[in-house]
């Protein structure tokens, strides 16, 4: 190899660990923040209330979990007058939740969100949730758990076993800006409240356009799930309409609701429009009392037929319910426009979603029940 050859191949090395090295944008863990949470609601004065949590590393400092906070009418301006107070550099990219008070989601929190969807450093994943009271006191009360995690964490999981169970839904800051914009479907969230104790997911914040006008349950959540047409995974507690319950120590069933087949049909000829929907249900028994001889075939059937009845009636009150708040998470509006098209275009959809007819056909089997005997 001759010397030229050589002195290239050294200056090839050179140049490639002066351009291929990674420390010219480091950023120092112990200098950073990191934002977990945000919290967004109205103070008295009806500004914006901005707040958020960042995990603390310096061992010096007891504490675990920075809160910091400002009020400010822009989103945009709240976020700078924190990053002039912090004494960190903060970043973005590492938030776990955006929180919204009951009354700012009530509100509207549509132009919230653009903010962060138009700024490449948040990220699109952080959960959407409505807290029932102040985002910012239960950051504050989530210092005290000492049997917790740190809040985020400890939100983060509680976010995850709802979802596993269907009793919260999965909305992220994408989902929520995609069903916002689509016009034919309404968005929805995470519901959730707080005391001195603990963090509790409600279930689901329903929203028409971008303003909340209502929530359901846990259980009414699975059953939005499945009239949504999505997996499901939850409980169902079913009890004799005649029982004494007083005089029980224990009485009804629990269901797992695990499996369900959902079939949709619309009929426009009609002055009124009518939407049949059949659900067909898998479920297995999680509890029983011995009133309900399930190791009998007629017994179990009377029994399927029983919790039939019983879940049909729950699924045609969420739909009395969602028709009542003006809110369709469901998508019948984008049924309408895909399926039948030239009839959509000819209809006001808010003025002919009170008045659809809704005819709800359920089944159940219990597809397991252990060892009764």
């Amino acid at each position: 190899m001759n010397r030229v050859v050589k002195r290239v191949l050294v200056l090839i090395v050179f140049l490639s660990t002066v351009f291929l090295c990674g420390c010219w944008d480091q950023k120092i863990f112990e200098k950073t923040g990191f934002v977990l949470q945000i919290g967004l609601e109205l103070n008295e004065d009806k500004d914006l209330l901005y707040s958020l949590t960042m995990p603390v590393v310096e061992e010096e400092i007891e504490q675990k979990i920075e809160i910091l906070s400002t009020t400010t009418p822009l989103l945009r301006e709240a976020r700078d007058k924190i990053r002039n107070s912090s004494g960190k550099k903060i970043e973005g990219g590492k938030t776990q939740q955006i929180h919204f008070s009951r009354e700012l989601a009530e509100r509207g929190i549509g132009d919230l969100l653009d903010v962060f969807i138009r700024s490449p450093e948040n990220p699109l994943l952080a959960n959407i949730t409505v807290v029932d009271g102040s985002p910012l006191e239960m950051f504050e009360m989530g210092l005290e758990y000492k049997d917790k995690t740190r809040v985020a964490f400890y939100v983060s999981d509680l976010i995850n076993d709802a979802r596993e169970r269907t009793a919260a839904p999965e909305v992220r800051v994408y989902d929520f800006a995609i069903m916002q914009h689509c016009k034919t479907i309404d968005p929805i969230a995470i519901y959730m409240r707080y005391d001195e104790k603990e963090i509790e997911i409600l279930g689901t914040a329903l929203f028409k356009a971008d303003k909340m006008v209502g929530n359901l349950d846990i259980v009414k959540s699975g059953i939005l799930n499945a009239l949504m047409g999505k997996k499901i995974n939850f409980g169902y507690y079913y009890r004799e309409d005649n029982q004494n319950k007083q005089d029980e120590i224990k009485s009804g069933i629990a269901l797992l609701f695990k499996l369900v087949k959902r079939k949709v049909e619309i009929d426009t000829t009609g002055d009124k429009s009518k939407i049949s929907i059949s659900l067909d249900y898998i479920s297995t028994l999680d509890e029983y009392d011995d009133k309900h001889h399930l190791d009998d075939s007629k017994n179990k059937k009377e029994v399927e037929e029983k919790v039939s009845k019983s879940m049909k009636n729950d699924c045609e009150e969420t739909l009395s319910y969602l028709q009542d708040i003006g809110a369709d998470p469901i998508g019948f509006a984008e049924m309408l426009r895909s399926k039948e098209n030239a009839y959509f275009k000819t209809i006001d959809w808010e003025k002919k979603y009170p008045e659809i007819e809704f005819d709800v056909d359920v089944k159940v089997t219990i597809e397991t029940q252990g060892a009764i005997n």
